[in-house]
């Protein structure tokens, strides 16, 4: 049954139970609630697009909970409002947030006429029959439940009267493959609703998305509603104030000895920590967390059973506990990777401190607004530049931030795995006929310009694995009936597997960590072979000893006191966005032009402790660094690209081969260099013969060669040419370990193999020799398989490589007619050591790569302060 909704009331009406318990509670709508109010009263699809600490939840679900309040009672037994997250968390959080005004407004749940409830992967089997059999008129769910819900008849007529859909953090969901399945989720859900039943109306699905940072908001509006929506924009930014700068532990010194910048940072921190109530510490990867909550512990012994460890490979019911005692003002801090990010509810936190630049205003702003959390109070955030190369980009992203420059979200277009996976979800509901389903299809923003052809060979990869593979594997890899008309799901087995299966989150091949009963977190595979029964570890912050290993899980015992080893996640790195890189660029350009004019020392360090807003000392050590870099080569401008030739000393090498290096300064991001310097390597080398080794850096990369191999300049433009360079890049990729990792992924998601069977998840080695065989196959009788062209497409822009983006660079160097700056130099100049000593960095494996660069730098500062 569809519920009746009354009109807004009007100024001067009597107000109803909801309304009176906001004026009660808050007294006065923030300014993101008086302006979204009105919208959402009127049916209106919204994006609201406001700081975090704004009310942007309560904008949402204020008019939703007035309407159901205001509706005959009691409310039919159908859900009125969906709930999707990006993280279990942030429902947990909310049915709780629900739930405390319904208890308020009408004295307990139990006399509440309107019922809440979550819906996730952990929902327990029971739970869930209630629900199906008396619906909570709220249900808050993830974007992979509510497909697995779509995909069952018997939840349909439940659905139907869905009202309203809220996609929180929009932001998050929109750069990625979740954002894509959600997508297609919400035009089947609003299909599902404008269709009339015996007992439904026909009516529009309503769409409200949040996010405390986001842009375009005129393009993700438009993923949120899809090609025949409109969305209206609520953007009070300027409501909520926030305050972000710089702190280094550098002096004097841009690149002090081995462990100074560390030790020093720590001390620092340490001492920021006890000046702060609670204080929340962002480093971007796990290792960071666990390393950096290891050492403050080692420095505060006094406060350390305050200071705790969170991220997402920590166990849940740990992350949980964590959470709860932040939000009970229980900890003075806690050092977490990214998994504190969005808007998980934590209670009040002082300060933000991230320990690395966080590659991206959008997200300094997010981990800012983590403190402060509302809207009366500043949000404070504290970037801690550890070399001079990050206090540059630090400064360049607090400056972006101040005017609030977000960083524009790339929302993936048309994947055929995603795609594949919602025609066998489809499937499961009834016969559909092509034509209806390309319509539906082509309906979600990311599908909206899907090829006819990319959509049929879909379907004929899911009626049998593909041209190569349907002959003899049909009754394997089949998941549908196809026939000219239409296509439906296959009965029993094929739609029980898929239920399992739903989702695009890859299998990494994890193991559990047990300290007795107690599972503390995850570690992956590769870690844990490397390391023998009796070594030390860190996890939860905490150091333990591997005592043994079972089935894909690890018994460990308590080591206070050891010295441990960081486990290391194979994390996605976070590529500099366009924004900073820019920012970066016209600094440089300043500084080169005052350089070249020959001002003195003085007025040039308070220009750019000016420009950079960083304080005088931190100006000192940015001006020695491109003061020698002005000396020994040149400062790359914005819109030329400067190659350096760097021949190694015999003395530094062990044998008789002398690399040579070539840094090319392409300030594009490291997803975009590595695309690009794929493409040059292969590129050389078929001009000179022998290998030619790529390094990928955020501000250009490294090409090493055989002292015989080498270019003359007048062959860069051939190297660099635009002409044929997606051919070039897609043929480096073939064989490429980057190429085989997201074939695995592809054929996860795309169903063709399983990482659940049985209701267990399937050991990732046996995932990967399953691809590698289907990969080989394919490679050989079907290289344009749906599968392998969406794996090709994940390479190319799946944030790894960006090989649009090194194209569009190379393109506006042929524009330009080749400003191409190639200098030899006798010593590898300060711009470049960063690049240069990525080599070393990445191929380290015993000593702690952070302060193997310290010394590193240290040595080569020294030597080019003597030349």
């Amino acid at each position: 049954m569809q519920v009746q909704l009354k009109q807004p009331r009007r100024s001067g009406s009597r107000l109803s139970p909801v309304q009176s318990w906001f004026r009660r509670k808050y007294g006065h709508p923030t300014p993101a609630q008086s302006a979204a109010w009105p919208l959402i009263a009127a049916g209106r699809n919204v994006l609201i697009a406001s700081p975090t600490g704004t009310g942007k939840t309560l904008a949402a679900f204020l008019s939703v909970l007035d309407s159901l309040a205001a509706a005959p009672h009691p409310l039919p037994a159908s859900i009125q409002c969906l709930y999707i997250s990006p993280l279990r968390a942030l429902a947990y959080d909310l049915e709780k947030n629900l739930q405390d005004p319904l208890r308020e407004i009408y004295g307990s749940l139990d006399a509440a006429p309107i019922r809440v409830a979550m819906r996730t992967g952990d929902t327990t089997s029971s739970a869930r029959a209630r629900q199906k059999t008396r619906p909570p008129h709220i249900l808050l769910t993830t974007p992979e439940t509510l497909c697995i819900l779509l995909s069952q008849p018997a939840w349909l007529p439940i659905l139907r009267t869905v009202r309203w859909a809220i996609v929180d953090e929009i932001h998050a969901l929109a750069e990625g493959k979740r954002g894509v399945h959600l997508a297609l989720s919400l035009e089947r859900l609003a299909a599902l609703t404008a269709e009339p039943s015996l007992t439904t109306p026909a009516h529009p699905l309503q769409r409200i998305g949040l996010s405390a940072t986001v842009a375009p908001l005129d393009e993700v509006g438009r993923f949120l509603t899809g090609t025949h929506g409109e969305c209206a924009l609520v953007d009070p930014t300027a409501a909520k104030k926030i305050h972000l700068r710089v702190h280094t532990p550098l002096r004097k010194d841009p690149y002090p000895e081995a462990g100074y910048t560390g030790q020093r940072l720590i001390r620092e921190l340490s001492d920021i920590i006890r000046n702060h109530r609670t204080t929340l510490v962002f480093t971007n990867t796990r290792s960071g967390a666990e390393a950096s909550t290891f050492w403050l512990r080692q420095t505060c012994p006094d406060i350390a059973h305050l200071i705790e460890c969170h991220h997402a490979s920590l166990d849940r019911d740990l992350r949980q506990e964590v959470e709860d005692r932040l939000k009970r003002g229980e900890l003075r801090a806690v050092v977490c990777s990214t998994s504190l990010e969005l808007g998980i509810d934590i209670g009040s936190v002082d300060l933000v401190v991230m320990l690395a630049t966080p590659k991206g205003v959008s997200r300094a702003l997010q981990r800012t607004g983590r403190s402060g959390h509302n809207i009366h109070t500043i949000s404070r955030g504290v970037l801690m530049a550890t070399n001079v190369n990050d206090l540059v980009e630090a400064c360049a992203t607090v400056l972006l931030a101040r005017a609030r420059h977000l960083d524009f979200v790339r929302i993936p277009q048309a994947p055929l795995d995603i795609l594949a996976q919602h025609l066998v979800s489809m499937g499961c509901e009834r016969h559909w006929t092509r034509d209806e389903a390309f319509a539906l299809v082509r309906s979600a923003y990311p599908y909206r310009d899907l090829p006819r052809a990319d959509f049929d060979d879909t379907l004929d990869y899911l009626a049998g694995g593909g041209q190569s593979l349907r002959m003899q594997y049909a009754d394997v890899f089949g998941k549908i009936d196809l026939d000219p008309d239409g296509f439906e799901t296959r009965q029993g087995r094929v739609r029980r597997e898929f239920l399992q299966n739903v989702g695009v989150i890859p299998e990494t091949g994890t193991v559990r960590v047990r300290l007795k009963n107690r599972v503390l977190g995850t570690v992956e595979e590769s870690f844990m072979r490397l390391i023998d029964p009796g070594d030390v570890f860190i996890i939860a912050g905490r150091p333990v000893r591997l005592e043994r290993t079972g089935q894909m899980e690890a018994f460990v015992t308590r080591a206070d006191g050891a010295l441990p080893t960081i486990p290391r996640w194979n994390a996605h790195k976070m590529p500099l966005s366009a924004g900073v890189a820019g920012e970066i660029s016209r600094f440089r350009g300043e500084v080169r032009r005052r350089l070249e004019n020959g001002e003195p020392e003085e007025p040039l360090r308070a220009w750019i402790s000016h420009r950079l807003a960083c304080g005088v000392a931190n100006a000192r050590v940015i001006h020695a660094m491109f003061s020698a870099q002005h000396r020994l080569s040149e400062i790359p401008l914005d819109g030329t690209l400067l190659i350096e030739e760097f021949l190694e000393d015999p003395s530094s090498v062990a044998n008789a081969a002398r690399p040579r290096h070539y840094f090319f300064h392409s300030l594009i991001g490291r997803a975009a260099n590595d695309a690009l310097s794929r493409v040059v390597a292969r590129r050389l080398s078929a001009l000179r013969g022998g290998n030619a080794i790529s390094t990928p850096h955020d501000y250009g990369f490294v090409l090493t060669v055989a002292e015989h191999t080498f270019f003359e300049p007048g062959e860069l433009r051939q190297i660099l040419s635009p002409d044929g360079f997606l051919d070039d890049f897609t043929a480096a990729l073939e064989r490429s370990e980057m190429l085989k990792y997201h074939f695995r992924n592809a054929a996860q998601t795309g169903l063709m193999v399983y990482r659940n069977h049985n209701s267990e998840r399937k050991p990732l080695r046996k995932l990967q020799w399953s691809t590698e065989v289907i990969f080989n196959v394919l490679q050989k009788y079907e290289p344009d398989h749906v599968l392998l062209r969406t794996a090709r497409q994940d390479c190319a822009q799946g944030g790894f490589l960006d090989a649009s983006a090194a194209l569009a660079y190379i393109e506006t160097l042929e524009k330009s007619a080749w400003p191409l700056r190639h200098r030899q130099v006798a010593h590898v100049p300060p711009l470049s050591f960063a690049m240069y000593a990525t080599r070393i960095k990445e191929a380290l494996h015993v000593e702690d790569p952070a302060e193997t660069m310290e010394r590193l730098f240290h040595l080569w500062w020294n030597e080019l302060n003597a030349f």
